[in-house]
C-alpha cells in the first residue's frame, strides 16, 4: 500500500498494540518520588505525614536530600563493564547488595499489613530487614515471615529488665546485628503531626475526619485486629491498644540518663555485631568504638529528631576519616535513588540503610510496592556503577565523586570540644 494517512494510522495502531496498555500505576512509577506521590494519594494526610514528616521546620530532612545532590560524579568511560558486582562483605556477612532495609516503626498506621509485607519483600530480595522496637508486629511474628537476614533495632529504655528481654528475644529469632538507636533521648517536635492531630490517641479534627471517610480502605485497614500498638512490649504492658502502650512508654521507658556505660552493658549481652545508630560527629564515633561497638550509623533519624543537625552526607567524610579504618560505617537518612547509594559508598560508607524509600512503597502498594522500590534502587545503582566504570563496590571510592571540602571540617567556624571532655566522661553510674 503506498504511503497514505490511512497506512500511517494503521502503522501507528500496530505500534500501540505491540506496546500494550499500561494500566498499573505502580508500573508507571520509575522513581522513588513517583512512588511517594502514589503513597500520598492513597493515604489521608495525617497518615502520610507519619512517613514523610520530620521535626520542626524540617531543615535537616530537606538538607539530607539537598546535600546528596551536592555530590557529583566523575565518570570513567571506556571501561569494561560487562559484569557489575554489587555484592559486599561487612563484618563477615556476605550481602548481595551494599544496602539494607532500615527500621521503620508504626507501619500499621499506613494501613494494610504494616511491616509484614515488607519483611516478605526483603526475604525475596535476600536483603537484611531491620525490625524496629516500635514495630506494630512483634519481632517473633515478623521473624516467622522472614526468609532473609534479620537485624534488630533496639531503643535503650529505662528498664534494664525490658532491654535485656528485648536483646534475648532478638537473639532467639536469629537477628544477626543489634542496631542501638541513641538519638532519641527525647522525641523531636513534629509540626505536621501536631497540625494533623496525629497523636496517641489521635485528636479528631474536621479535616482528618473527612479524610478518614474519603480513604475508607485505609480506615478499614487500621481498624482490623490486632489493635495497633507496640507489640514488642505487649507482655510488659497492661492493656493491648496503642493508648495504653503509649502511656507505658512515656511513663516508664523514657531514658534521660543514658550514657556510654549502657552501651558497654549491651555489648556484654550481645555476641554479634553491635552498631550505634545516630552518630553525627567524629567524637561520638570514637566513643562508640571505645564502648565496644563494631559499627556506627551516620544518621540524624531522617531529620525527625534535632532540626538544624547537619545532613548525614556532609557529616560522613569527617567521621569516615576518623574511624573508617576501624569500624563499619553505615550511611542513613536521605537516600532516594540508586545514585544516592553510590554517592554514600564513594564518600566512604561501607553500607547504606534505606528507610523512607521502602516506607513509601509500603504505603503505596504494600509488599508489591516495597519490591518495586528495591527494583528501582537495584537498577539505578547498577546503572550508576556502569557509567562510573565501577564494576565492584570497592571501586566506588572518593576518586569517582566530588563534594564540598568543608565537609572534611576545613573552612568551618567550629570550636573544638573542651579538652576535659574525655571519652569516658559522664559514664559513672
Amino acid at each position: 500500500m503506498p504511503d497514505s494517512p490511512l497506512s500511517g494510522a494503521l502503522e501507528f495502531a500496530r505500534m500501540l498494540a505491540a506496546g500494550g496498555f499500561r494500566l498499573d500505576p505502580l508500573d508507571a512509577a520509575p522513581s522513588i518520588e513517583d512512588v511517594r506521590q502514589l503513597a500520598r494519594k492513597r493515604l489521608p494526610t495525617m497518615a502520610f505525614d507519619i512517613i514523610d514528616g520530620a521535626s520542626n521546620h524540617e531543615l535537616t530532612a530537606d538538607a539530607n536530600v539537598r546535600d546528596l545532590a551536592e555530590v557529583t560524579f566523575r565518570p570513567r568511560w571506556m571501561t569494561d563493564i560487562s559484569r557489575i558486582d554489587t555484592s559486599t562483605t561487612v563484618d563477615g556477612m556476605e550481602l548481595e547488595r551494599p544496602y539494607i532495609m532500615g527500621p521503620l516503626g508504626l507501619q500499621r498506621m499506613i494501613g494494610g499489613e504494616g511491616e509484614m509485607g515488607a519483611v516478605r519483600a526483603a526475604g525475596r530480595a535476600n536483603i537484611p530487614f531491620t525490625i524496629s522496637t516500635a514495630s506494630n508486629w512483634a519481632m517473633e511474628e515478623l521473624a516467622e515471615q522472614a526468609t532473609g537476614p534479620i537485624w534488630y533495632q533496639l531503643y535503650m529504655y529505662k528498664s534494664q529488665t525490658i532491654v535485656a528481654d528485648l536483646i534475648a528475644r532478638a537473639r532467639a529469632i536469629g537477628a544477626e546485628v543489634l542496631v542501638v538507636t541513641v538519638d532519641v533521648p527525647l522525641n523531636g517536635k513534629r509540626y505536621r503531626d501536631h497540625r494533623n492531630g496525629m497523636s496517641i490517641p489521635p485528636k479528631i479534627t474536621p479535616r482528618n475526619a473527612v479524610q478518614a471517610i474519603r480513604h475508607l480502605d485505609w480506615t478499614r485497614a487500621i481498624m482490623r485486629p490486632p489493635a495497633i500498638g507496640f507489640r514488642n512490649l505487649k507482655d510488659q504492658i497492661q492493656g493491648d491498644n496503642a493508648v495504653s502502650h503509649q502511656e507505658f512508654v512515656a511513663k516508664y521507658l523514657a531514658n534521660l540518663s543514658l550514657t556510654w556505660e549502657d552501651i558497654r552493658e549491651v555489648r556484654r549481652q550481645w555476641d554479634g555485631p553491635v552498631y550505634i545508630k545516630g552518630i553525627l560527629t567524629p567524637e561520638d564515633a570514637r566513643r562508640a568504638r571505645a564502648a565496644g561497638a563494631q559499627g556506627i550509623y551516620v544518621s540524624n533519624h531522617g531529620g525527625r529528631q534535632l532540626d538544624s543537625s547537619p545532613s548525614t552526607i556532609s557529616a560522613l567524610p569527617e567521621i569516615v576519616d576518623a574511624v573508617g579504618e576501624e569500624m563499619t560505617v553505615v550511611f542513613d537518612s536521605g537516600i532516594r535513588t540508586g545514585d544516592d547509594i553510590a554517592k554514600a559508598l564513594a564518600v566512604g560508607a561501607d553500607l547504606v540503610s534505606i528507610g523512607r524509600a521502602w516506607g513509601y512503597g509500603n504505603a503505596a502498594y504494600g509488599e508489591r510496592g516495597v519490591t518495586h522500590v528495591l527494583d528501582i534502587l537495584d537498577g539505578e545503582l547498577e546503572l550508576a556503577m556502569g557509567q562510573l566504570g565501577a564494576t565492584s563496590i570497592d571501586a566506588l571510592d572518593r576518586s569517582v565523586v566530588q563534594y564540598p571540602e568543608a565537609w572534611h571540617g576545613a573552612g568551618m567556624h567550629r570550636e573544638p570540644e573542651p579538652a576535659h571532655l574525655s571519652m569516658h566522661e559522664g559514664t559513672a553510674r
